[in-house]
């Protein structure tokens, strides 16, 4: 290999984070080539690495931060409520906020009293409708409304109630395996994208062999067309 290339394959090695082996190298012709030889070496690495326990080993150094015991331990079946007071499952849930890009299912209300709501809602119905046939129908959407209020005010009275995870991230291996699956679908669309990679490796190209950037496109040939040396 010509000084050119030495010097093209290391600058990806250390902005991908990928090795290249000289045989490999050696048989890059095009553009198309070493961007297909890039997507291959990230996505061997991504496989190689479990996500799921990737995303574990990350989530119970936040735990460990979040409730000040470095020793705590945590294992995928532990459940959040058995590790965390309230306040520490509001922090997290905000964490995961960060971490997901996307808004977690939300905390809810303890199961009792999620009944216990949902009786005193279908209890208000009733009573209206009993009232609105006892006084006047002619009342009914009035005695509903004053239903609805009545809901509205014991949702929200019991907002700071909000503090059990749902049921599929309600242990520590339900949230891996929640964040694995975001970061995985995230990285694949990222990695199947040529155009993603073509448009990190154009820069290296252009400031090794001094092109204008429109010519670095993926049928370009290093030697030919670029005047790699």
């Amino acid at each position: 290999m010509g000084l050119d290339a030495v010097e093209i394959v290391m600058d990806v090695e250390d902005h991908f984070g990928i090795s290249i082996q000289n045989t490999e190298a050696e048989r890059v012709r095009t553009v198309g080539d070493l961007v297909a030889l890039i997507q291959s070496r990230i996505e061997a690495a991504h496989l190689a690495t479990c996500p799921t326990l990737k995303s574990f080993l990350c989530l119970r150094s936040t735990v460990r931060k979040l409730t000040s015991d470095e020793t705590l331990r945590i294992r995928t079946g532990t459940r959040v409520v058995d590790v965390m007071n309230r306040s520490q499952r509001r922090r997290l849930w905000t964490q995961l906020d960060d971490i997901l890009g996307t808004a977690p299912p939300g905390l809810r209300r303890p199961p009792t009293l999620r009944k216990l709501l949902a009786l005193l809602v279908l209890t208000a119905i009733v009573i209206a409708i009993v009232a609105a046939v006892a006084i006047d129908v002619a009342i009914l959407p009035l005695t509903l409304a004053l239903a609805a209020i009545v809901t509205l005010v014991l949702h929200v009275i019991t907002v700071p109630f909000r503090i059990y995870p749902p049921d599929t991230l309600s242990t520590f291996g339900g949230l891996a395996r929640r964040i694995a699956g975001v970061t995985v679908a995230t990285k694949q669309l990222h990695l199947g994208s040529v155009d993603a990679i073509l448009d990190e490796l154009r820069p290296i190209v252009v400031d090794t062999l001094g092109v204008d950037s429109s010519e670095v496109v993926l049928n370009a040939r290093f030697v030919e067309d670029l005047g790699m040396g």
